[in-house]
């Protein structure tokens, strides 16, 4: 068990420490912040905005973040042969491709969890900001905090982190993302509404759902092709959950106060579990049936 969670730590540390990871985390943050920030039509809800803004830079960076974070470092244990070393210290096969499979699930849960954080400092900044353009009558724009707060969430950590490698050492990359969920976090509790936060999460939740199944797919691809077969394995799976996709994506459950069921969120969670199980079957066949080098 104790290796175990050394694996899983150390699958997580290593994807947060990818740059591909942090430069879609800022594209994410900087989509979920700015896109409503400047937009001048409210479509009959100052939030409606932030919401799918938030919900597409989830649903968007969270699949790039799953595939080609489970994809890259199954394919580097394997080439580097860390991967044998790994499984020469009492690790089966099987327990390491799950081990790592958690890693992996374990960073796409840091990043969609920013994302999420940051998304509710905005919408709640947007509800803010529309009640305040009623009482003025003037265009609804962000409330200021809020805003400042969402920009803060990704300028300040990668200050932070630059700060930090120059002085102690620290790896840049990595720490931006993990000062980046902090920061999200902290944000987040400045106005913070409870109620909005229990209707808002559970579309974000949703929403990262599809990316799961990538992440599996592309941790079981990677066991067993190249790069390149990976890539067109991956896609084949996200054409296939294409006409599904809708299913997740509830911006609208949100409208006047809505809020999804939470048997539909359940059984929304329990069709993904087949898929996910599946693909994670396929590589554990694969790892055990490959001479790992």
């Amino acid at each position: 068990m104790r290796r175990g969670r050394a694996i899983v730590f150390a699958t997580a540390l290593e994807i947060l420490g990818e740059p591909l990871v942090l430069l879609v985390l800022v594209a994410s943050l900087a989509v979920a912040t700015l896109a409503p920030a400047m937009h001048y039509h409210q479509f009959g809800e100052p939030s409606r905005m932030a919401r799918d803004a938030g919900i597409s830079a989830l649903l968007l960076g969270g699949a790039v973040v799953a595939c080609a974070g489970a994809a890259r470092t199954f394919r580097r244990e394997i080439e580097s042969g860390t991967a044998h070393a790994a499984l020469a210290h009492s690790v089966s096969r099987t327990a390491f491709f799950l081990w790592k499979s958690l890693g992996c699930c374990v960073a796409y849960a840091a990043f969609s969890a920013t994302v999420s954080l940051v998304s509710l400092t905005v919408v709640r900044g947007a509800e803010i900001g529309g009640a305040l353009a009623m009482e003025n009558g003037t265009m609804a724009r962000l409330w200021g905090p809020s805003l400042v707060l969402a920009v803060a969430a990704f300028v300040v950590p990668m200050l932070a982190a630059a700060a930090l490698n120059r002085f102690f050492r620290f790896r840049f990359v990595m720490t931006a993302n993990l000062l980046s969920l902090i920061a999200a976090a902290a944000g987040s509790l400045y106005s913070f509404d409870a109620l909005l936060a229990c209707r808002l999460l559970p579309v974000f939740a949703l929403s990262a759902m599809p990316s799961l199944v990538l992440l599996a797919g592309s941790a079981a691809f990677a066991v067993r092709f190249r790069s390149n077969a990976v890539s067109l394995a991956v896609s084949l799976i996200a054409a296939a959950a294409l006409p599904a996709l809708g299913n997740y994506c509830l911006s609208d459950a949100l409208v006047d106060g809505g809020a999804v069921p939470l048997p539909y969120f359940l059984a929304a969670f329990l069709s993904i579990v087949p898929a996910v199980a599946a693909l994670l079957l396929a590589g554990v066949h694969f790892i055990n049936g490959r001479d790992v080098q």
